[in-house]
Parts: C-alpha cells; sequence; structure tokens
C-alpha cells in the first residue's frame, strides 16, 4: 500500500480562560428522558407517607442553582479546532486520506514530538472502508464532500480527577445544540488514554454529529508507562517529564534494581497497588459532571447553571473494558443523571456469589452459569492455547489457520503441560477439549493462534497483577516489563534498550495494554522470562524447561495460572464484581457470539442473567448477541469469518436515540442472524447489508432471547 508523508497542520489557539458564547435559553426541557427517570426512581425508592402538618410546617429552601468547580477538578488546556487545519477528531488529517492511504506524519523532532505531533499519531490509523466503516458505520463516506472530510470543528477541554490522576477530555463541536443538549460519555477501551482512536472516531464521533458534547475518560489507567532507569514518565497528555505523571512507582533500593534488571519499565494498570477498574463507574459519574460544569460555564450568561441532568439527554457508550465501565456507572447512578447505556463486548464481571443464574441454547440442556473472572478464565486460555493450535480445524473453505504456522514448538508445550500433570495424553487435540469446556466454542478456535500470539501472558498478567496489587520490584511469577528487541530482522524477543523507538514516542504508539507492538513482528515493551534458561526474553521464545527449546514459558503460564485463584487476587476480583442493578436505565448490552476475549459465558450472558433475577421486570436492559462476531473488526486475516461489531454498538445506539428522543418502540432482545463475507483470507469482498443485518424491532422468533428470573434461553 502507498505511504505518503504529511507534515502536522494542527493550529491550536490556547485560551488562559473559557469564553462565553452565545446565551443558551434556559427553558429547555428534557420531556422525553425525564419520564425515564422517573420510572427507575419508582422501581427502586420506597413509598412515605407525609401528613398535611408535616408538609406545612416547613419552608423549602431555595435552590442553589450556582455554577460550582468540582474540588476535584484539575482543567489543563483548553484549545479551538476549526475543523479544516485541526479538527476534533481526525487531527486535521480528514477521512479520505485515513481510509485511502497508510500516512506517515512527519514530525520535526522524531525523539520529541510536540503536543499536536502526539495527538495526530494517537488519532491516525487505516480506515479500512472494505469492513464497513465509512459507509455503514462511524464516518458516511456519501455524505461528505471535498470541503466537508469528516472534520469536525469545536472545542477541545482537557482535565484531571485530582489525587486520582484520571485523564479526562471533553470535546464541544461548534454546532452543539444548547436548545436540546446532549452529551455522550465515553469511558476509553482497554487500558488506553483519552485518545483512543476508535472511541474518538467511532463512538464520539457518533456523539458529535448528533450535536451532542462528548466526554472521555481514561478509567485511571492511560498510558501510565514509567522509565525506571531514566525515572520519566507521560503526563495525561503525552508530554514525558519526571515529576505531575500518571504514575511513578516508589522502589526501594533502586539502583540495586536496576542493575540486576536494566531496561525494565512500570506500567499504571499493573504496578500502581490500585485496583482502578474497582472505581471505573466512578470515574464515568466524575467525568460526566465535568462536562456538566465546563458547558455551563461555556453557555450560561451568568453564574447559574442551565444545563443540568433533567435537561439534558445523558447517553454512555463504551466497548471493552469501557463498556464493563458504562455498565458500572449504572450501577451506580443513583441520581438519574444517565438516560440510556450501550455496551460492546463488555468486561464485566458479575457477582454471583449469592445468585445462581442459568443458560440454555436452542434444544441443549440448561447449565448453571459459572462466575469466572478475565484474570482466570484468560490465564487458563494463555496457558493451553500454545498447545492447542496444531488440532485447530482450518475454516470452511479456506485452509489457513491465521498465525498458526508461528507455533512451531506446540508440542514442548504440551509436553510441559503433561510434565506438569496438566495434561493427561499431552496431546494438542487434549488441550483444546480442555478449551472448549471452559467458556471457548469451536467457532472461536480459529482465532486462537492470532489472539495468543498478539494477547500473550501479557493478558491475564494485567488483570492478576491490577486486582492483586502487585508492585513492580515483586517481579509476579518472575516476569518484568522490558524494551525488547524492536527490530524484526533475527528477533528472539530479548531484552534490549530502546534504539529504533524512543520512550518519547511511546505514547503516541500504546494503548496501555502489552505487548506494545512494532509493526507485525517486534514488539517495543513486554513482559520478559526474567529467569528463561538462556537469557531473559518474551515468553513467546522463552525456554522454561530444556535451553534452548522453545516452550513459550511453561514455567511462568502455569505460575500466572495459579496466581489467579489466589487470595490475594480474588479479593480485588470482589471489589470490581458488578451487582447487575442497572435501576431501570434504557440498555443495550452488544456482544460478539465468537468473542474469544471477553467470553460470553462469563461477561455479558452472566449479567444479562443476573440481572434479570436482580431487577425482573423492571429491567430496561435489552441484550444484543450478534452471530460472526468476536473482539476483532473483521480485517484480513479474519476478513472472511468474521464482521465488525462495532457496527451493532452504534445500531443499538442509534435505537437509544430514537426511543429517548421521538419514543420510538425498543426492540427485544435477539440474536442477529449475519453473512460473513468469505472467500480467502485477505480477499474477502467488499461487506454489504447482506452481511450486516441490522437490529431487528420485531426479530423472527428463531432469533428472540428470553431472559426472565435469571435464566438466559438462547437460540442457536
Amino acid at each position: 500500500m502507498k505511504k505518503i508523508k504529511l507534515r502536522t497542520l494542527a493550529s491550536l489557539i490556547f485560551f488562559a480562560a473559557v469564553t462565553m458564547p452565545l446565551m443558551a435559553q434556559s427553558n429547555t426541557t428534557k420531556s422525553t428522558t425525564s419520564n425515564t427517570k422517573a420510572d427507575g426512581k419508582t422501581a427502586t425508592s420506597t413509598t412515605t407517607i407525609t401528613t398535611d402538618t408535616e408538609t406545612n410546617s416547613s419552608t423549602p429552601s431555595p435552590i442553589d442553582n450556582t455554577i460550582k468547580k468540582p474540588k476535584w477538578l484539575v482543567r489543563n488546556t483548553l484549545a479551538y479546532y476549526d475543523g479544516d487545519s485541526d479538527d476534533l477528531v481526525t487531527a486535521g488529517l480528514g477521512f479520505t486520506p485515513l481510509s485511502t492511504t497508510i500516512i506517515v506524519p512527519e514530525v520535526e523532532i522524531p525523539a520529541k514530538p510536540n503536543f499536536q505531533e502526539r495527538r495526530q499519531a494517537k488519532l491516525n490509523r487505516y480506515i479500512d472502508t472494505k469492513i464497513g466503516e465509512g459507509t455503514l458505520f462511524g464516518f458516511r463516506k456519501q455524505e461528505l464532500t471535498p470541503l466537508f472530510d469528516g472534520k469536525i470543528a469545536g472545542t477541545e477541554i482537557s482535565a484531571v480527577q485530582r489525587q486520582d490522576g484520571v485523564g479526562m477530555l471533553l470535546q464541544i463541536p461548534l454546532d452543539f445544540n444548547k436548545n436540546k443538549p446532549c452529551i455522550v460519555a465515553v469511558p476509553a477501551s482497554d487500558s488506553d488514554g483519552v485518545f483512543n482512536t476508535k472511541d474518538i472516531q467511532i463512538r464520539g464521533l457518533w456523539g458529535l454529529r448528533h450535536n451532542c458534547a462528548v466526554v472521555y475518560n481514561d478509567k485511571g489507567l492511560g498510558n501510565g508507562i514509567y522509565d525506571i532507569e531514566r525515572k520519566l514518565g507521560f503526563t495525561v497528555w503525552g508530554e514525558v517529564q519526571n515529576g505531575n505523571i500518571l504514575f511513578s512507582p516508589w522502589i526501594n533500593n533502586e539502583e540495586k534494581y536496576i542493575k540486576k534488571y536494566p531496561h525494565r519499565y512500570a506500567i499504571k494498570q499493573l504496578h500502581s497497588q490500585l485496583n482502578a477498574e474497582a472505581r471505573w463507574g466512578e470515574h464515568v459519574l466524575k467525568s460526566l459532571e465535568f462536562a456538566f460544569y465546563e458547558l455551563n460555564i461555556k453557555f450560561s450568561p451568568n453564574d447559574q447553571a442551565i444545563f443540568n441532568k433533567d435537561n439534558t439527554l445523558v447517553l454512555v457508550y463504551g466497548a471493552s473494558d469501557g463498556g464493563g465501565a458504562a455498565l458500572k456507572a449504572g450501577e451506580l447512578d443513583d441520581q438519574n443523571m444517565i438516560d440510556g447505556i450501550v455496551a460492546v463486548n463488555p468486561q464485566i464481571q458479575p457477582n454471583l456469589d449469592k445468585a445462581s443464574v442459568k443458560l440454555k441454547i436452542g434444544n441443549n440442556n440448561s447449565q448453571k452459569l459459572e462466575a469466572k473472572s478475565i484474570a482466570n478464565y484468560s490465564a487458563y486460555g494463555a496457558l493451553y492455547i500454545p498447545c492447542a493450535i496444531p488440532a485447530i480445524t482450518a475454516y470452511k473453505d479456506d485452509a489457513y489457520v491465521p498465525y498458526a504456522d508461528y507455533f512451531l514448538y506446540s508440542q514442548e508445550r504440551c509436553n510441559a503441560l503433561k510434565k506438569a500433570k496438566l495434561l493427561t495424553t499431552g496431546t494438542p487435540k487434549e488441550a483444546l477439549e480442555k478449551l472448549h469446556k471452559n467458556g471457548w466454542t469451536p467457532e472461536m478456535d480459529i482465532q486462537l493462534p492470532y489472539f495468543y500470539y498478539t494477547e500473550s501472558i501479557g493478558l491475564p498478567y494485567q488483570y492478576i497483577s491490577a486486582y492483586g496489587k502487585y508492585s513492580v520490584t515483586e517481579n509476579m511469577c518472575n516476569f518484568s516489563v522490558a524494551s525488547t528487541q524492536q527490530n524484526p530482522i533475527n528477533n528472539t524477543g530479548k531484552v534490549a534498550p530502546l534504539k529504533e523507538i524512543s520512550f518519547e514516542q511511546i505514547w503516541g504508539m500504546a494503548n496501555g495494554h502489552l505487548p506494545l507492538w512494532n509493526g507485525r513482528n517486534a514488539t517495543v515493551l513486554d513482559l520478559v522470562e526474567n529467569e528463561d534458561l538462556n537469557t531473559p526474553r518474551r515468553e513467546f521464545y522463552s525456554s522454561s524447561q530444556t535451553k534452548n527449546t522453545i516452550d513459550y514459558g511453561t514455567k511462568g503460564s502455569i505460575c500466572v495460572y495459579k496466581k489467579s485463584q489466589e487470595p490475594r487476587v480474588n479479593e480485588g476480583i470482589k471489589q470490581v464484581m458488578a451487582s447487575g442493578n442497572l435501576h431501570g436505565i434504557k440498555t443495550f448490552i452488544v456482544h460478539g457470539r465468537n468473542n474469544v476475549k471477553q467470553l460470553p459465558n462469563y461477561t455479558s450472558r452472566a449479567y444479562v442473567a443476573l440481572n434479570s433475577l436482580v431487577e425482573g421486570k423492571q429491567s430496561q436492559l435489552r441484550y444484543i448477541e450478534v452471530e460472526n462476531a468476536s473482539y476483532l473488526d473483521g480485517r484480513a486475516p479474519f476478513d472472511n469469518t468474521l464482521l465488525p461489531i462495532d457496527y451493532y454498538g452504534e445500531d443499538a445506539i442509534e435505537w437509544l436515540w430514537a426511543n429517548l428522543t421521538n419514543n420510538a418502540t425498543l426492540p427485544v432482545s435477539q440474536v442477529v442472524r449475519t453473512k460473513t463475507r468469505g472467500g480467502k483470507s485477505g480477499y474477502a469482498p467488499q461487506i454489504t447489508n447482506n452481511n450486516l443485518k441490522p437490529i431487528a424491532q420485531t426479530p423472527n422468533s428463531n432469533s428472540i432471547i428470553q431472559k426472565t428470573d435469571g435464566k438466559l434461553i438462547l437460540p442457536n
């Protein structure tokens, strides 16, 4: 594919204080959403009888409507983007360049990119229109012109939640509708910061296109990467400093640690010892409080608030970890602030300690849904997937199993598991059967080699370390985070100093999750096995049984799986469990049936069943399960087998919007029957409406999902 260079066009106008433009109408009403909130209150409140004497004995206190800045709020910057040289969603690049070429922005000083260059690096991604993005969801190519190439003008305000160090970003489009105000809250996907590209260019873009303000928050994670040797880290906005940064660990006898473990790094989610996930819902609600404050400051003609929860439509729209944060915000919303929620592939852990929930699929017998955290089931997967890969059968007419040919030492992993008495026969087939009994289905098999190669041990490790509140110096299971060989040539994953990539450039590349890739076959940062029998290196190249014989670090994987079940980790898991009580908020959960990362049985299915038990008939939750969809978006090498789940997230929020603004009847819970693009991997045809069937208001009876009293019934 052709590559072009583009000089940064960012044109920022920073202000010392927020301006106060046109007066908003103070009699703005919210007729369609206030009923929803009233219903929610009715469902959760108790009846109080008050006598006339009691009513007349006191004089109502006047309501103080003065705009008040939250004590925890620290504003950082304010900028205006003109929608031409720079904008809110593409950093001045525009949809057409992003969807036709791989752009390599020119940076004046590569080792020290400025804020505009860092921001552009984060918002620069190739948009593959063959998966439907740009035509069926996200940008709408058919609505764009050379003068309007998807760029949106408006104001961008950055801020931090004091003490917690949670980054927030508010975008107010130039055509924000002051007469019908709306706010869309987008908690960051995965472990990323507020400039997650898909959050801004899909979820945030949806809000901006509907003339809503959009507020993002990093859930207390962000790109909190710390260089231990240089004592440097990132601010929320990517500036490299040694103070006022996202995260800096306390290390006892630091020089000794550095000498023993050179080129090592600390990561906020792994090593902050805060278990930020326990407060994800709170961070979302605070981001909404920040948005209301700034909107009132900007548009009120005086010191009186004109926007509040009663006259402003409030939606929360998140994916993966952000989807879990969206649901948790709903559970905490006892002020009836939120009108609607869309959670796509939510990483959520329902509390089933005192609840029994069941699942029935088609004509199969009912099964009790178990409570398993992502820490546990992803560690189980990381243990058995490398062994199971040779047993995976190719997809239909395509003999290609993506990334399976990378695994040359699967039998060595099988042998090591048999030696540890974790397998009986020590065959790939036995390992695959174990996966099928623990949440993965045969339809998911084809994704497993790619899933393990790209996620590796890093996925379970980040949650286990966070839940167990491990410090960086504990080196849980003898892993540590290190810079690795960044060049793919003769790459064996060994620890190496940063060379091809500078630390200053990492913020623009990272999403807070390990491994941090530099292309397809090399990493910049990753977990390394400190006790590899040769030399410290990435697990994928590690020998733990016999020197010079790769077994994908079996010893470390076994340790990580055992850690996932220890009391220290279980205590952290209890802190993040979800109640299933959404207080009658209109909610869509959208989940890919073939999602290998957020396994449906342990996340969305269990949550929906629990919600039906907790809220009963008061529940306003709809569950949409999509065939042929996963956590991946349907790009090669899965262009012929998977479809983009984000299409259905956008479809769901459009339904919510229609209901809350025009009283449209919401669809029932359903399985969406889709059709894959087919063909050979890498050569699938353009996606069409024949592949992506929209959510139906009245689906066929054989697609309806039933949920009642803790039982979820899914059609085949």
